[in-house]
């Protein structure tokens, strides 16, 4: 299963992309992420790109962007998990979360899994730009 999500923190869904897929593959498990019931309270996105090999567009970055500003469950801080030695993945998510930001959105790029939760379970600081999220 190279795409697939958990619910293993709470407030947080955990979406995990392995190996080989198509960026229809990782639209759709965002998106059952964010529907899932688990999800109606409101929740923060952990992505681990960690073990892909795969790389995406800009318009494929954007299109996922705008994907977690339509959400209603999404509160708004999305940490994504890449491995040290991909320049290439830590470039894209970097995009992403530019992207993200337009949306008035919280991306943040980590290479420890540790540092990321830590920062999705974190009390919003008065610069957060999610905070401006309705």
């Amino acid at each position: 299963m190279p795409t697939y999500y958990k619910h293993e923190t709470e407030g947080i869904v955990h979406c995990y992309a392995v190996g080989n897929y198509t960026f229809e593959e990782t639209y759709s498990n965002y998106k059952a992420a964010l529907d899932d019931p688990k999800s109606a309270d409101g929740i923060n996105v952990l992505i681990d790109v960690r073990q892909s090999k795969e790389t995406r567009t800009s318009d494929e970055m954007r299109s996922i962007a705008d994907l977690f500003a339509a959400s209603s469950t999404f509160k708004g801080r999305c940490a994504m998990l890449v491995s040290p030695d991909s320049a290439v993945r830590y470039g894209l998510a970097r995009m992403l979360s530019a992207f993200a930001d337009m949306r008035n959105l919280k991306f943040s790029v980590f290479l420890e899994e540790k540092s990321a939760l830590a920062w999705l379970k974190a009390k919003k600081s008065f610069i957060d730009s999610s905070d401006l999220r309705p």
